[in-house]
């Protein structure tokens, strides 16, 4: 099965290699060009990943990520933040409001890609986990 991952950015470079690569790697791609655009698509899908740009026209990628802890139905959708220069990784405090790792750009496709795979990896093992756990119950 096809895992959906939520791309938002505003800038043309991430918006025409990204999802290309995501694509031919066999997931299927949701655009969204706004924070609000992302709110509205995670709710509405609730994709497997987001990767969401810092920077957004109308609000920072932080935020986002902090009214999708307030919903229910995205809190446990997993975040990749991708940040312009100079940090390199984001502190931990912000992984544990859901976003997983930050990553400065450029950030190359095929890292991108990785950090993907690593974060569904992560997620299918949490899930076993919890299923397991909850039929000894």
């Amino acid at each position: 099965m096809k895992k959906q991952i939520l791309l938002v950015a505003h800038e043309n470079d991430i918006l025409e290699s990204f999802p290309v690569t995501l694509a031919l790697a066999g997931h299927e791609v949701l655009l969204a060009h706004s924070g609000l655009q992302a709110i509205k698509q995670a709710r509405d899908k609730s994709p497997d990943v987001i990767v969401l740009d810092a920077t957004l026209p109308d609000m920072e990628g932080s935020t986002v990520r902090e009214i999708l802890n307030r919903l229910p139905s995205t809190i446990r959708i997993p975040t990749l933040l991708l940040k312009p220069r100079p940090h390199r990784l984001m502190p931990l405090p912000l992984q544990a409001e859901g976003i997983r790792a930050g990553f400065i750009q450029p950030l190359d496709s095929g890292e991108l890609l990785r950090l993907v795979g690593e974060v569904l990896a992560s997620c299918q093992h949490l899930d076993a986990e919890r299923e397991m756990a909850e039929e000894t119950a």
